[in-house]
């Protein structure tokens, strides 16, 4: 209110700038200030220093990176007038802490999820069905993929330097597809859940492993960090940068990816991930004038050439998540030293021992659906089938989820 309603520019922006520190104050304190702690010690020694500074005890706040991010976005949006400012401390205390998504998101924007609240709501079956649908398909996710990918590929993250390269590569395909399987099934159940209240959250995943170069895939992978981070963080400094054309662009695209890796936790392990990410985009850069013309032709084009596209973009997506799952530089380095020793023909038979296989199987069957899905509103969008087809499915779902699915402590974005 204090934004909207000041007097003039000056007192509106005092109170913006305001609150973005307080925000950014709160997430740096809590979840980063050890980091910084921990490099300055480092810092320290390296020149010579013996003291050193103390480590604090801290409880970090559940979902603090997601719902400091909404309020950044939210004041943003209240200065530019794209939204209006909230009058309804209770819907605005629902809006940062509504449960279905404080935990991994998806990061809502104000001018979508607030004038849900402030609506009548009616029982809709078709979007109760939807979201039962949904709740199946990642629970699913969740407990039959990403925790049998998780079965495999911990013990090989835990001691690359005792594994074959074909183990390793191994494991680095399984975490991949944990990776992808535990958030994506998270964002379903946590949107399936807040169909069956009446309330759409944003849309988090889309088939982000089908698409065929880096820009396509980050529009489709954390779909709502990615636009946060485009609009919050990426316009403002493209445009800041403007007259460094290509070079002020690069510039943009790899801080914003930086950021974006940054945001995952307080670990150099997320910032080089992040920085990658940023130098993956500069073939598209050097080879045209604006990213936004930077998209792929999935809709229309499955040629030979689109697959094999797709393929490439998933090993350099996959390689670079080892980094994502490793507990320092040097243990991501020990993985990849491994990973490209020489391959005996022993090697093969773990691709062929039981669990690998029936995991295998398990992924195929999951990717497929979500193949034959990726063009609808979600993974799992079956509804246009026919009741006696769509209700033998359901029951296929569920009988292997308690046939193959494994128990899980939690979900892999819960530390983020």
């Amino acid at each position: 209110m204090k934004i909207r309603n000041s007097s003039n520019e000056i007192i509106s922006k005092y109170w913006l700038y305001f609150g973005q520190l307080f925000n950014i104050g709160l997430l740096l304190y809590f979840k980063y200030v050890n980091f910084f702690i921990e490099n300055i010690n480092n810092l320290l020694v390296e020149i010579g220093f013996d003291q050193s500074l103390q480590s604090l005890s801290l409880i970090v706040p559940l979902g603090i990176s997601f719902f400091t991010f909404q309020n950044i976005g939210y004041l943003i949006d209240v200065y530019n007038e794209e939204c209006e400012p909230s009058k309804n401390w209770l819907e605005f205390s629902i809006y940062v802490i509504y449960f279905p998504k404080i935990l991994s998101g998806p990061i809502e924007r104000s001018y979508h999820f607030l004038p849900q609240l402030s609506q009548n709501r009616n029982f809709d079956p078709i979007l109760f069905a939807d979201g039962l649908r949904q709740i199946l398909w990642g629970l699913f996710a969740k407990v039959v993929i990403a925790e049998n990918c998780a079965f495999l590929a911990n013990p090989i993250f835990n001691n690359p330097a005792g594994s074959n390269s074909i183990e390793l590569f191994s494991g680095a395909f399984f975490y991949a597809i944990q990776l992808y399987a535990d958030f994506a099934g998270y964002s379903n159940m946590a949107i399936g859940i807040s169909k069956l209240l009446g309330i759409q959250l944003s849309k988090n995943f889309s088939t982000p492993y089908f698409k065929t170069n880096i820009a396509d895939f980050w529009r489709s992978w954390h779909m709502t960090l990615t636009n946060w981070m485009m609009d919050y963080i990426f316009t403002p400094l493209s445009f800041t940068l403007r007259k460094r054309k290509k070079y002020g662009l690069i510039i943009s695209i790899i801080t914003t990816f930086i950021l974006v890796g940054f945001w995952h936790g307080a670990n150099w392990t997320f910032i080089v991930y992040g920085f990658l990410h940023g130098v993956y985009f500069l073939p598209l850069v050097l080879s045209k004038d604006k990213l936004s013309s930077v998209k792929s032709k999935t809709n229309t084009k499955t040629g030979i050439l689109y697959y094999l596209k797709m393929f490439a973009l998933f090993i350099l997506v996959m390689l670079t998540a080892v980094i994502f799952n490793s507990r320092s530089l040097d243990h991501a380095l020990i993985f990849y030293g491994e990973l490209f020793k020489s391959v005996s023909l022993d090697n093969l038979m773990y691709l062929f021992q039981p669990n690998t296989l029936l995991t295998i199987g398990l992924i195929g069957f999951f990717l497929m659906i979500e193949w034959v899905n990726k063009k609808h509103l979600h993974d799992f969008e079956i509804s246009r089938w026919s009741t006696l087809i769509r209700w033998c499915f359901y029951i296929l779902i569920f009988c292997t989820i308690l046939l193959f699915g494994r128990s899980s402590n939690s979900f892999i974005y819960f530390q983020f």
